[in-house]
């Protein structure tokens, strides 16, 4: 379910880890026991953490509708879909998505140097490496290049492609063959991991994965079919409070929030959540780097008995956030029973097709935030009305967790006349512009700047 956070601890490894790798010591040197391997494979993971401490999801959401004016230039930057490539939050976001990209391509290179390692062991290190390459390409696609679908043969510029461990410059490939390649990792690490993996990836945490990549892509019988896998396998159930982050209590005992497939562990000398306490905490007098759009405030309070109203704290002209408030130290879910269930009712909204179950899955998420039956989708509802409900409520769900606006990039995708905060869902700043050191290439085209105002 969770994965676990543990880095390389020979310093001659860390050293080969080192990115870019000149003067780095040879493979041959650092990687010789299957423990050798088990320790880079879990310093996959420890990057990845430091993506999604937060830094990620709060440059996401603020390229949303659910944010207002943040204090800090580089947040303003991104708010204002001004970034550049001397953005540095941006920048150091990139990086670290490709540092972990790295180090998966140094796992997946250097197999044939260790002795003893068993073939079921290497199984599972090469689908959990395979996954996280899937999952850190597919998280850069969404914010670096206008999503699939954009254009009708997905010919236009994506991302980098990275499947070697090298740093030398590369030319952006198309949307279809990043999305190819991010299907390929994450098929495979379906078909090779563990239905229960301790802490780490799961077949699990791939079919997730592979629903919400394939939503995104607007295919709809797909999405319905892996996130059937999560939903029906039983391993999983709905928290029965609204609070997706539950602090860890004071004896550092971190249960696995139920419904989680994926996400960040934090330890009490290993915290993954500075971003987002640091950014949507109030710092004594001061107001939080983040608040919460007034827009975003009125859909919050249309029913009375919404519970998830006290994530909102209205402050003066200001709306804070309360996901996080007097919260140090807790876990981070990225793939969750929420948003499968939101997602297949959608997805099952738009092939009109069992609509029951579609309606059953947003009423589950209904009778935990109005109380039981007290707000409830009709059972007749047609299938706009239940596209429209899985929407709002997804949106609700995710606020502060940067998914929303991934979202409103697919509907713009599907030919819906999406405005983003009175500019189109396509405009150049939709797509971050990428940092300077990806232009040392002469193939390197990046993206267009400005124009969304």
């Amino acid at each position: 379910m969770f994965f676990l956070f543990v880095v390389a601890a020979s310093t001659g490894c860390e050293k080969f880890l080192d990115y870019p790798p000149e003067g780095a010591i040879l493979a041959e040197d650092a990687l010789n026991t299957p423990d050798d391997m088990q320790r880079l494979l879990n310093s996959c993971y420890d990057v990845l953490a430091n993506v999604f401490d937060g830094s990620f999801q709060n440059m996401a959401e603020l390229m949303s509708d659910n944010m207002a004016l943040p204090n800090g230039l580089d947040l303003q930057a991104i708010y204002k879909r001004e970034t550049n490539f001397f953005t540095p939050y941006t920048g150091g976001v990139y990086s670290d998505f490709y540092y972990t990209i790295f180090r998966c391509n140094t796992l997946l290179e250097n197999f044939d140097l260790i002795e003893g390692l068993s073939t079921s062991d290497r199984a599972r290190m090469e689908a959990e490496a395979r996954f996280i390459r899937g999952f850190c390409h597919y998280y850069t696609a969404m914010l670096w290049a206008q999503p699939y679908g954009y254009t009708t043969d997905n010919s236009h510029n994506c991302i980098v492609i990275r499947k070697e461990a090298t740093n030398l410059p590369l030319a952006r490939s198309s949307a279809a063959e990043v999305y190819a390649f991010i299907l390929a990792d994450l098929e495979y690490a379906y078909n090779n991991l563990p239905e229960v993996n301790s802490v780490y990836a799961s077949k699990f945490s791939a079919a997730g994965l592979l629903s919400m990549v394939h939503f995104q892509m607007n295919q709809y019988s797909t999405t319905v079919a892996y996130a059937n896998e999560v939903i029906n396998s039983g391993l999983f159930q709905l928290n029965d409070t609204i609070d997706h982050f539950p602090s860890i209590d004071s004896l550092f005992i971190a249960l696995p929030n139920p419904e989680t497939v994926f996400g960040i562990v934090s330890y009490q000398n290993d915290v993954r959540t500075d971003e987002f306490i640091g950014n949507y905490n109030s710092a004594g007098a001061l107001p939080p780097a983040l608040t919460l759009s007034s827009t975003f405030n009125s859909l919050m309070n249309q029913n009375a008995a919404d519970q998830r109203k006290s994530w909102i704290e209205q402050d003066g002209s200001l709306y804070l956030s309360n996901k996080f408030k007097g919260k140090t130290v807790f876990n981070v879910p990225l793939i969750y029973l929420t948003e499968l269930k939101l997602i297949r009712a959608e997805a099952l909204g738009e092939l009109n097709t069992d609509l029951s179950t579609a309606i059953s899955d947003i009423n589950d998420i209904r009778d935990r935030a109005f109380g039981e039956g007290l707000n409830d989708l009709s059972q007749g509802s047609s299938a706009s009305q239940v596209i429209s409900a899985a929407r709002e409520e997804y949106r609700k769900e995710t606020v502060c967790e940067g998914k929303w606006v991934l979202q409103l990039k697919r509907m713009g995708a599907k030919g819906e006349n999406i405005m983003v905060r009175n500019a189109p869902w396509d405009c150049p700043g939709m797509a971050l512009q990428f940092p300077n050191s990806e232009f040392t290439g002469n193939t390197f085209v990046g993206n267009a700047e400005g124009g969304c105002q």
